[in-house]
């Protein structure tokens, strides 16, 4: 006998291996699972009066919405802007539960409209702030009439409580 591995050695070698590789991408995926993972999409009606804001949290860890704003395509913002279903139809940070999801509608005030080419400015803790551009919809349909879908009542506006 030599004292050279067997084959038998070699698979037990490669299959712990293998074993410890699928453990450790097992591993980071849950470890970015865990975290607030928040997907946002937007869109605007054909009149452009006003803007649908969805965010859909996939993490298993609650997070903040610290700030929305609509973004002139000249980079000033955008402040007629009310916010259904929120206090004083204004905007205050909220609390997005973990795998939990909320529609925020936007309206343009005094029946104004907002401009063609605006994009939405929303903070959910990351470096910097998201900036996505609401989709046009095509139909005449309009979505001054929806009402938003807020997370947890007791979620709003927690940190402006006196």
């Amino acid at each position: 006998m030599s004292g050279s591995p067997s084959i038998t050695d070699w698979i037990s070698a490669i299959s712990t291996a293998g074993l410890g590789l699928l453990g450790a991408v097992f591993g980071v995926w849950q470890w970015m699972m865990s975290k607030f993972r928040p997907k946002l999409s937007a869109r605007i009606d054909a009149g452009k009066d006003a803007v649908e804001l969805t965010i859909v949290n996939k993490g298993r860890a609650s997070g903040i919405i610290s700030q929305v704003d609509i973004q002139a395509p000249d980079g000033s913002l955008i402040d007629n802007v009310e916010f259904d279903g929120l206090p004083n139809q204004r905007f205050v940070p909220m609390s997005l539960p973990a795998m939990a999801s909320t529609r925020l509608i936007l309206r343009a005030e005094d029946h104004t409209l907002f401009p063609s080419g605006c994009r939405l400015v929303v903070d959910v803790g990351k470096r910097r702030p998201r900036e996505l551009t609401p989709k046009q919809e095509q139909t005449s349909r309009g979505l001054v009439g929806l009402r938003s879908v807020l997370p947890l009542s007791g979620s709003i506006g927690e940190s402006h409580r006196d």
